[in-house]
């Protein structure tokens, strides 16, 4: 089913650029798991990944060996939004390491580490919690495709 909503998002939604400081996320197997991350510009994402290393990639870099066909965008409607202070955070962690764990520490409490300050207390650990943090701290709404 991911596959198939990438493939019509892809084709049929209004496409986006992020913005600095904006919330991404992709879809890893499927629906089943997602992958998240904060745009810094420059076509540069900074995530916290599998091995737990925060580190800066390329779009293509940050849905390597996944499923996904889509990198989504947080938005207000139709607009992209995003947090310069949450960049700036995500910056600073540049090149640090966390005891990665898919439930208890990964990547969707890093991002909101970035959006909130609070990397090590913030339990934003599913995607759908992530959400409701970008939408607290950049007034999101909505996710569109990226128009890479």
């Amino acid at each position: 089913m991911g596959i198939i909503k990438s493939f019509i998002d892809n084709v049929f939604r209004d496409q986006v650029t992020p913005v600095i400081g904006s919330v991404l996320y992709c879809d890893l197997t499927g629906r089943l798991t997602s992958h998240s991350g904060i745009y810094i510009g420059n076509n540069h994402i900074i995530h916290l990944n599998g091995k737990g290393i925060v580190e800066r990639v390329t779009p293509d870099e940050f849905i390597d060996g996944t499923t996904a066909m889509s990198i989504y965008v947080s938005c207000n409607d139709t607009t992209p939004v995003g947090s310069v202070k949450a960049a700036n955070r995500a910056k600073q962690m540049l090149g640090k390491t966390r005891d990665y764990n898919m439930l208890f520490d990964n990547c969707h409490q890093f991002v909101a580490g970035c959006l909130t300050g609070d990397f090590e207390y913030n339990a934003s650990n599913f995607l759908w919690i992530l959400e409701m943090k970008t939408e607290d701290y950049t007034g999101s709404n909505t996710w569109r495709v990226w128009d890479r």
